[in-house]
């Protein structure tokens, strides 16, 4: 018998996600008066605490990031799709515009760069979807092949750094010192 089955028999919440967070950590939860950067105050014993209670925003019951989408609809891409803890990033597709949004984990802000993740998303931005990204306290808005290999070959947020340009996302002010004892 395998783990999930066992996890499953011992009435223990079973999910594709694993210990994953990051949908709880990273992104802005206007429902919960969560801003970025900051863990969800419902995260419990390495997942959400009211998984499934009526008190789950509509935002969360409703949110899927791609790895977990293509697990749960059985989509034909779903192997291709890292999980987002080995890739140190998780991204999804946004339901209404055609950009695809990635938000890297800011304790391993390299690892998404060497994952599989980078092949889907060239893909994509080959098929004229935008993607915008979230790391460390700065959006970036990829729109071409070109500028998504610049951003593989350098860190741009050093490099924003570098130039003085101002973090674009307030919270990350009070989160970074959280996360700069563990990058990469």
């Amino acid at each position: 018998m395998g783990q999930a089955k066992r996890k499953k028999e011992a009435g223990s919440r079973v999910s594709w996600c694993r210990t994953c967070t990051y949908c709880c950590d990273l992104p802005e939860i206007g429902p919960l008066d969560k801003p970025m950067y900051r863990p969800c105050h419902h995260i419990k014993d390495g997942g959400c605490g009211i998984f499934g209670a009526p008190e789950r925003p509509a935002a969360c019951l409703a949110y899927h990031c791609a790895y977990l989408s293509a697990r749960v609809t059985n989509a034909p891409d779903r192997n291709r799709i890292p999980h987002p803890l080995d890739a140190g990033a998780y991204f999804h597709r946004d339901p209404i515009e055609r950009v695809y949004v990635l938000f890297v984990d800011p304790a391993r802000p390299q690892t998404w760069k060497a994952s599989d993740i980078v092949p889907y998303l060239r893909e994509r931005i080959g098929q004229g979807f935008e993607v915008l990204i979230f790391d460390r306290g700065r959006r970036m808005v990829v729109t071409s092949l070109p500028l998504f290999e610049a951003i593989l070959a350098r860190d741009i947020v050093a490099f924003a750094e570098s130039e003085g340009r101002p973090h674009d996302i307030e919270s990350w002010a009070q989160a970074a010192p959280r996360y700069s004892r563990q990058v990469d």
